[in-house]
């Protein structure tokens, strides 16, 4: 499963209210992200999003979840979705927003690492 970890200190709070979303469109497609929740108890955030590539499309939630070191991004679990350039794309660009909007944060684990340069 596709997903990048940002290790550093934190609040959801503060991704939330932050976050500015995803929007990319070029010749391979558009990328995008629309509504954005949090969980009651502070410690997820689901974002809409949706890759068009090739015509094809790909509706998905994206996770940002709390963890111990930091937090995750990834696809929201039990969600049947192609891994496609675009999906993991979107996620890779969620993770570089946190990293620009806070520096404490640093990459952890990841299987994306093509896609955060």
């Amino acid at each position: 499963m596709p997903h990048v970890v940002l290790n550093g200190n934190v609040n959801l709070d503060d991704i939330f209210n932050k976050f500015k979303g995803v929007l990319i469109r070029n010749e391979q497609g558009i990328l995008k992200t629309d509504n954005v929740y949090m969980s009651r108890d502070k410690t997820a955030i689901l974002i809409e999003s949706l890759a068009i590539e090739k015509g094809v499309k790909n509706s998905f939630l994206a996770l940002i979840s709390q963890r111990n070191d930091g937090v995750v991004v990834r696809i929201y679990p039990g969600i049947e979705v192609e891994k496609t350039s675009g999906v993991k794309n979107i996620l890779s660009e969620i993770a570089k927003q946190l990293l620009a909007v806070f520096p404490q944060l640093t990459i952890g684990e990841t299987n994306l690492s093509e896609y955060l340069r």
